[in-house]
């Protein structure tokens, strides 16, 4: 009797909570209530020994096994769930990051080899001019200042080393052959834009004069040899007159030439003064 009533409250007690419990596991399990209602019936018909049931004391005692089992396995079918949840859900795999590919460095075209450039006479620029001024430096013994008219806006500015051959006064109003693309330095204190070219030999040094219908400012040509002169810097730079100069002289006539070939302006030729021959031209 004592037991019996035990039962009975044990299970007064435990059934409003085992009943909610068995209504939310048939709604998310329904294998788990077919199981249970399958079991319910064979415990109807058999006791805990497997006997048919004889009493109430061996129903609850049934009653409560079941309960205890049900919960039992509805706590094994919520950590199934669970590992079904887990075992769905598949790793994310990261993409690879695509490689970058290295730039190709472009190469830079290579300047095709130029033509070396011919140093010859034609790098020089010589114009016809007229000394307008000229007057003994101050500090050189040796040089002359002069002021030449060679076509330009301003006559330039030139010292030469003349002074042993010539005469202050001599100078002025004569044409002369000027090498204007020379850069501007300094002689002993005067600049000199220029250089007055002569033929020389070992005794004496003499102006180049061009032809008397020859225009102030002319350039003079040499045949053969014709291109656009040299820059200032460049003369300087590339030594030209270092290359050119050896091969200008003048003829057995005096005629002014580079490698035999005279040079002209007007209509004739540029002549040493007093025609003197076979001189170096500087």
């Amino acid at each position: 009797i004592i037991l019996s009533t035990i039962m009975k409250l044990l299970v007064a007690a435990l059934l409003p909570t085992i009943a909610s419990a068995f209504v939310s596991t048939a709604i998310i399990r329904a294998p788990a209530h077919s199981a249970f209602v399958a079991t319910t019936k064979l415990a109807a018909a058999t006791g805990p020994t497997g006997k048919p049931a004889s009493s109430k004391e061996e129903d609850l005692e049934l009653t409560l096994q079941i309960i205890l089992e049900s919960l039992a396995t509805q706590d094994d079918g919520d950590a199934i769930v669970d590992d079904d949840d887990d075992d769905s859900a598949e790793p994310v795999q990261e993409q690879p990051k695509a490689e970058k590919k290295p730039k190709k460095k472009k190469k830079k075209s290579q300047p095709q080899d130029m033509a070396p450039v011919e140093m010859d006479v034609s790098k020089l620029d010589i114009r016809v001019g007229v000394i307008q001024e000229a007057w003994e430096h101050e500090e050189a013994d040796k040089l002359f200042c002069e002021k030449i008219d060679i076509g330009e806006e301003e006559p330039r500015n030139i010292a030469s080393g003349l002074r042993a051959y010539y005469k202050a006064e001599d100078l002025i109003g004569k044409r002369v052959c000027v090498l204007a693309n020379l850069k501007s330095r300094k002689l002993v204190g005067f600049p000199s834009h220029g250089m007055v070219l002569c033929a020389s030999n070992d005794d004496s040094v003499v102006f180049v004069n061009p032809p008397a219908d020859a225009a102030i400012g002319e350039r003079v040509a040499c045949a053969g040899f014709e291109g656009e002169p040299a820059t200032e810097n460049a003369v300087q730079k590339k030594k030209v007159l270092d290359k050119v100069f050896p091969d200008l002289k003048t003829d057995s006539n005096g005629v002014a030439s580079y490698k035999g070939i005279p040079l002209t302006a007007g209509s004739g030729s540029c002549v040493a003064e007093g025609g003197m021959a076979d001189a170096q031209v500087s």
